[in-house]
């Protein structure tokens, strides 16, 4: 095995390892699986739908989801294929330039009382359960081109049916932002806790109240704001126990590969921090197995980068027993070096082979 030299060490000790925010990134899908919001990125369109009487109502494109009040927009590639009777020229062009937060799709609406409010809902995969506390969030955006104000009013409602919400509807926001969403050039996390009655069939993002609660971008009362809204996420939680709202919300809920130091296999203080994100998620959502993958680099034998491999992961799973997590959920992999990351001629730090993966299930 390789060991470094002291100056090296020194080096690599004295700054901060950025464990968690290296260009590549291991698997993550479990809160992808366990999300129980339908078409949670707006990327799956009703493809079979090629023609709608107008561009302005283009909703109906959207799979899963429908208008919760009046005329929400899809913004889409998809769109293209579909032939409008009725054109407006710029129509989506005039709300604002962001790019969705990812892939594709993303939807937009009025935030607003009276007459220009809207909002859409989805059936949800499967119902909320009684007493059960469940995380949500939702990414948006200020639509800079039509939008002079911004508001705090903007979240989910849960409802047992299909919503009955009209333009001077008083239904409260079960989660809301806690703050003024202002940004008209990134995407800001909307996101809270709630606990289900057990009746929850639906949810409906937007605001349904009378009368929202903002600001002018450029001072004074609120009037008109228009948001872009992606990645909408609906988990239940595991645990509530000592937990704070804003601490849930900011949590990782995506992770990296966890890098060691040439030649180490302990879980030393960075290790222990990134180790300490991952801890959080498992304990506080429903999790049926941890699997944890050590990595060695092939400086040694085959034998000896496995015995490597071994202890990192070893030490990985002590450290999360002695932080809470069941130990009968973990299982440990020694996988020496037969599963590096960087091969030769990439542009990956080879030390990135000295790693372990964790794998939430």
């Amino acid at each position: 095995m390789r060991v470094p030299n002291s100056k090296f060490f020194i080096l690599l000790a004295a700054l901060t390892l950025m464990i968690s925010q290296r260009s590549h990134s291991q698997d993550f899908d479990h809160s992808k699986r366990e999300n129980l919001i339908p078409n949670p990125s707006f990327e799956d369109l009703n493809t079979s739908l090629k023609r709608l009487d107008m561009e302005m109502q283009n909703f109906g494109i959207m799979r899963s989801w429908k208008p919760a009040v009046n005329s929400p927009d899809v913004y889409h590639p998809g769109l293209s294929s579909v032939k409008f009777v009725h054109k407006s020229p710029n129509f989506l062009k005039q709300f604002g330039k962001q790019d969705p937060r990812t892939g594709d799709g993303k939807v937009g609406m009025y935030i607003a009382g009276g007459l220009y409010k809207e909002g859409v809902t989805a059936k949800l995969k499967k119902p909320l359960s009684a007493g059960k506390y469940y995380y949500f969030h939702m990414y948006v955006s200020l639509g800079e081109g039509v939008s002079n104000s911004c508001t705090s009013s903007i979240g989910s409602y849960f409802t047992a049916r299909v919503p009955k919400i009209t333009s001077t509807a008083k239904f409260p926001l079960h989660v809301k932002s806690s703050r003024l969403v202002c940004d008209t050039k990134g995407w800001v996390k909307v996101c809270g806790v709630y606990k289900a009655k057990g009746t929850e069939k639906y949810v409906s993002l937007g605001y349904f109240g009378d009368a929202p609660k903002g600001k002018s971008v450029k001072g004074g009362k609120y009037d008109t704001g228009y948001y872009f809204v992606d990645d909408v996420l609906l988990m239940e939680m595991k645990t509530t126990t000592n937990l704070v709202s804003s601490q849930v919300c900011n949590m990782a809920l995506k992770f990296s590969p966890i890098e060691f130091l040439i030649g180490e296999s302990e879980a030393y203080k960075e290790i222990q921090k990134a180790l300490d994100s991952y801890i959080q998620y498992v304990t506080i959502f429903k999790v049926n197995s941890v699997k944890i993958i050590g990595h060695a680099d092939d400086a040694g034998s085959t034998f000896e980068n496995e015995i490597m491999s071994a202890m990192r992961a070893s030490n990985v799973k002590q450290y999360m027993i002695e932080k809470g997590v069941d130990e009968s959920l973990i299982e440990i992999v020694a996988a020496g070096d037969t599963s590096p990351i960087v091969t030769t001629g990439s542009d990956l730090d080879p030390d990135s082979n000295n790693r372990v993966e964790i794998k939430i299930d």
